[in-house]
């Protein structure tokens, strides 16, 4: 019989147990030092450039449900200095969708009704307008639906063929996602949504702005980033922003130079909101703020904190809601944001 010395007893009783251990362990641990995220400052020339950390809660965890889908049964009552713009941005929804909560017979050169009550149906639709000559199988056509469903919208009131200027609700494809509890227009979240990598920054500001006078009102057209975070949601139909998920108090910046059209309470969803018009026919929205530190009408700077990320209004956790108008309709912000 061989006898081994003590430590070597030791040695080979622990051994399976350290081998067990390392193999589960060793996964975890972490392969190379990363480099902490940018710490974000306030100021009036900061540029707050998108992170997106690569990670599988980005990719498959459902989004908070927030301002922007489908606001159905939401109601307006219009006021005496409205327009066909503000009421869009008070309901978010598009510029020609108003229309097609008026009247079917409304024109654009005619005046809102001081107290008239807008209230989204609960069918999600696309506002269209008859043009002369135009028919019904060339609208249907047009919009990949079929003759009876337009006509089976009864806000539409067609007997017989529509006329021209005549308003047409368009029915819109949806699915019910359950697991958000809503309507979901034109496939589920995050089907085209890309994972991006962290940008270093934050970008020094242009020396262009510094030479502008204060109240310059007019924006360059390109944009910057309001705020760091990562998307939690992108732009589809119905839902046409993005949602930039962050920690509560993130700063919040003018994505380009404008005038504040709107500073303060949403009743209809954004909860505290800041709108900016660039006076370039683009328009942005930045809503569930915490904080607003500009006033309306005030020109802001690009780059400029004009408040911070909250979780105000229909939100169930703190992101920021954002939107990009381009002549009043509502376009993805990802294909006009730097990459």
């Amino acid at each position: 019989m061989r006898f081994y010395p003590l430590y070597q007893m030791i040695v080979r009783a622990l051994l399976p147990t350290v081998v067990l251990f390392a193999w589960i362990v060793f996964p975890y641990l972490p392969t190379q030092a990363q480099d902490p995220s940018p710490t974000p400052t306030a100021g009036n020339r900061l540029y707050l450039p998108l992170i997106q950390q690569r990670t599988e809660a980005t990719k498959t965890s459902p989004p908070s449900r927030g301002h922007g889908e489908w606001p159905v049964g939401r109601s307006y009552t219009v006021r005496a200095e409205d327009t066909l713009l503000t009421v869009a941005l008070e309901m978010g929804m598009d510029l020609e969708q108003i229309n097609c909560l008026i009247d079917s017979n409304f024109r654009w050169e005619q005046p809102l009704v001081i107290g008239d009550v807008l209230t989204v149906p609960e069918t999600p639709f696309t506002c269209h307008t008859v043009e002369d000559d135009q028919s019904l199988p060339n609208i249907a056509g047009l919009y990949g639906v079929t003759i009876d469903q337009i006509r089976a919208e009864t806000w539409n009131r067609l007997d017989g063929d529509p006329m021209a200027g005549q308003n047409l609700r368009i029915p819109v494809p949806f699915t019910t996602d359950t697991a958000r509890g809503g309507l979901v227009l034109g496939g589920g979240w995050g089907g085209e949504l890309e994972t991006r990598s962290v940008i270093p920054g934050p970008r020094p500001a242009l020396s262009l702005e510094d030479n502008l006078p204060a109240d310059w009102p007019y924006g360059s057209g390109a944009f910057a980033w309001p705020a760091y975070g990562w998307i939690t949601q992108g732009f589809r139909t119905g839902h046409s922003a993005i949602d930039i998920g962050a920690f509560a108090g993130t700063p919040v910046t003018a994505a380009d130079r404008g005038v504040v059209l709107r500073a303060g309470w949403s009743n209809v969803g954004y909860g505290q909101f800041v709108v900016i018009d660039h006076n370039i026919d683009y328009i942005t929205l930045y809503a569930h703020l915490s904080d607003i530190y500009v006033e309306e009408g005030q020109v802001v700077a690009k780059g400029q904190l004009i408040g911070r990320v909250g979780s105000t209004g229909n939100s169930t956790g703190p992101h920021l809601h954002f939107e990009i108008r381009d002549f009043g309709t509502r376009v993805d912000p990802l294909r006009i944001l730097p990459r």
